[in-house]
């Protein structure tokens, strides 16, 4: 029982107050632990198995008018090609080319790790950036580290959360969900893992790694009713009239390019890999970005699902009419064409991994995410890998889902688990990024 005459006083109303919040949280967290136990009940483990359809067509094989790939020369040749084709078919066309300025930067006092340097650039697109805006977080390593790379990544839940909501100036410029802030959040963790909108600064940067977080939705939305203003703003007045007009994935994957053209141009950070972050539909982004910019040195597409790393042509998971019904704003129009008709789609998500080579490129998965087709992914993989063969690398010859080789330049690996970023996720993702990355003199 509470004391009603210290409840009267400042002092016993925040002591109250942070009872109740307490309470509030035993609530949640005893609910989620049990959401949990259930959600694992409903989403069985995936079979370590790797199933059917294989990737079709297969990669080197004539596609269209073009004849079969039998060199590096030829595979650049088709590549504006196929590019063409997931433009007509998946994602629509990228954003034009624009200038891109920084339009206002902030520095904290206070990093999110010890040593390292926190700042917040807000980066403009077209004039005065009247095409569209963003702000980016960027977290650099201690001065005496040496650098291996910077690494974008596109999160849930903006700055603020990336930022541990320490400071009210770390802001992204369109608003957050809301379950990411409050006891909805400790939910979010218990089922998405710890680092859903956060990685381990600390684990991160002393290994050699720079950090841009930046939030898609400041420069489209990501709902259906106001992505299509944003996307008119974005690309400009023949964007209605487009018969390939691009869908929010196409435009987020340009803001990963923007964003590492941007940041290259920071001291310290001149001729930086840039590596592409991004988990679930960020993951899907990224290794868009990966296949049509060169302003891209690598991939880490985490749990991608439909449209990302796992092929269309699957059985498993999510399927096209699912997808395009809930997110049809992603994708160009002509793809929810496909819906129930995977099999006519001309291009599958191997040929965009293919696009990507020779760069190296992670496919993370769970064995409890069968939603985003763990066994569709590593086909996809198997079936990219005869370019990056031509380009000199090892085959993809993983036998088995688990089977994680960090060295491979296309790698993947399944952990135990759901659809979230976990300790362990972190962990192969860093030991990957390590094998390719060398770190500067």
């Amino acid at each position: 029982m509470v004391d009603n005459k210290n409840s009267n006083r400042p002092g016993g109303a925040r002591l109250l107050w942070k009872i109740l919040r307490w309470l509030s949280l035993v609530i949640v967290v005893g609910a989620a632990v049990g959401l949990r136990v259930g959600y694992a009940q409903i989403f069985p483990k995936v079979d370590d198995e790797i199933g059917q359809p294989v990737a079709s067509p297969p990669v080197l094989d004539a596609f269209g008018a073009d004849p079969r790939v039998t060199s590096v020369a030829d595979w650049e040749r088709r590549r504006p090609q196929l590019e063409t084709a997931f433009a007509t078919h998946l994602y629509g066309d990228m954003p034009p080319q624009m200038e891109t300025t920084v339009l206002a930067r902030e520095s904290f006092a206070k990093p999110l790790a010890p040593s390292t340097r926190l700042d917040q650039l807000t980066l403009g697109f077209g004039s005065e950036g009247t095409r569209g805006k963003a702000n980016v977080l960027l977290i650099r390593p201690a001065p005496e580290v040496k650098l291996r790379g910077l690494i974008v990544m596109q999160t849930f839940c903006g700055n603020a959360a990336a930022g541990h909501y320490r400071n009210p100036a770390v802001q992204s410029l369109a608003a957050a969900p809301k379950f990411c802030k409050g006891p909805m959040s400790a939910l979010s963790h218990i089922i998405l893992g710890k680092y859903p909108s956060a990685p381990p600064y600390a684990l991160v940067t002393a290994r050699g790694y720079a950090i841009a977080i930046v939030y898609a939705p400041d420069l489209v939305p990501d709902e259906a009713a106001t992505s299509g203003p944003a996307l008119e703003r974005l690309y400009g007045r023949d964007y209605k009239t487009s018969s390939r007009p691009g869908g929010a994935l196409a435009a987020w994957a340009w803001l990963y390019a923007q964003t590492g053209r941007a940041l290259g141009q920071e001291p310290g950070l001149e001729g930086v890999p840039v590596i592409a972050w991004g988990h679930s539909r960020n993951g899907k982004a990224a290794l868009l970005a990966g296949a049509v910019y060169p302003e891209i040195s690598g991939v880490i597409a985490h749990q991608s699902g439909k449209g990302g790393t796992t092929l269309t042509r699957s059985h498993l998971g999510e399927s096209v009419k699912q997808i395009t019904d809930s997110y049809g704003y992603w994708f160009t129009p002509a793809y929810a064409r496909f819906a129930g008709n995977e099999a006519a789609i001309p291009v599958d998500q191997h040929q965009l991994i293919a696009l990507n080579a020779p760069k190296p490129v992670l496919i993370g998965t769970g064995d409890r995410d069968k939603w985003s087709d763990p066994p569709g992914s590593f086909r996809a993989a198997q079936g990219a890998s005869p370019v990056y063969e031509l380009y000199g690398f090892k085959p993809f010859d993983q036998t088995a889902l688990t089977a994680f080789d960090a060295t491979r330049r296309v790698a993947f690996f399944m952990r135990a688990g759901t659809h979230g970023v976990t300790t362990q996720d972190w962990n192969l993702m860093l030991a990957f990024l390590d094998a390719h990355f060398p770190a500067r003199p």
